[in-house]
């Protein structure tokens, strides 16, 4: 491909143009400074879509330093488009070109070379998925548990306090069954600093699970079950 218009790297590695030798390429009649100001008003970026230059005079007495800038290809390739003219369309297909040309300069062309970038492709996928794994688990731990897990830690519960009672047939099953819930749920949300059960994150569940086939009520309510349970129920006859 003829060059058209010279292409440099600058110290960041990207491909940039001369705005003067566009400027020159593109015909332009308007003054290159009055020309460029009114390029950048399309919404370029100094220090990022371009930087400025200056050039010293090549007049013998010296002078005051010509201003240049170099252009990013993305800019440049905007700014020749702009001029709508066919100087401008011939500019903008030489950078889009060149844009190509580097593209397939930077893919691998041996087998070698493709087997390296498949392992580095996988090296970084990897990296992301153990990035989503933990990023899973944050929310997971944050939303707390999921129902399947909330039932079966509300069916230990279940069991372990029915067990207490003395059965589900018990005077103390009867009578008090609902305060040795509510004294379950207070010391669990007490332990686990929840406001309710199912509010414990998910990397917690097997120490809540042992919580609730462990627990014990208080002294004052082990002493109401035995009481309970210890009564005998008459029954009279007429």
């Amino acid at each position: 491909m003829n060059q058209l218009i010279t292409i440099t790297k600058n110290e960041n590695n990207d491909q940039v143009v001369s705005g003067r030798e566009l400027h020159e390429f593109l015909e332009v009649g308007t003054p290159y400074t009055q020309w460029f100001e009114r390029m950048v008003d399309y919404g370029f970026t100094e220090n990022i879509d371009f930087i400025g230059l200056s050039q010293k005079s090549e007049k013998p007495q010296g002078g005051r330093p010509i201003q240049d800038h170099a252009l990013k290809i993305d800019m440049a390739k905007e700014i020749s488009m702009i001029q709508r003219n066919e100087k401008g369309k011939q500019a903008r297909q030489y950078f889009i070109e060149v844009e190509k040309e580097l593209k397939q300069q930077l893919l691998p062309q041996t087998p070698e070379q493709q087997i390296a970038l498949l392992a580095q492709g996988n090296v970084n996928l990897n990296k992301k998925v153990a990035v989503m794994e933990d990023k899973l688990e944050d929310i997971s731990d944050r939303m707390g548990l999921p129902p399947i897990q909330a039932k079966i830690l509300l069916s230990v519960r279940k069991n372990n306090i029915i067990t207490l009672l003395g059965g589900a047939q018990s005077n103390a099953y009867r009578k008090i069954h609902r305060k040795v819930y509510s004294e379950f749920g207070r010391d669990f949300n007490k332990y686990f600093e929840v406001p309710r059960y199912d509010a414990i994150p998910l990397s917690r569940i097997d120490e809540a699970l042992e919580y609730s086939k462990t627990w014990q009520p208080s002294t004052n309510t082990t002493f109401a079950i035995r009481s309970l349970n210890s009564q005998t129920s008459f029954k009279f006859e007429a």
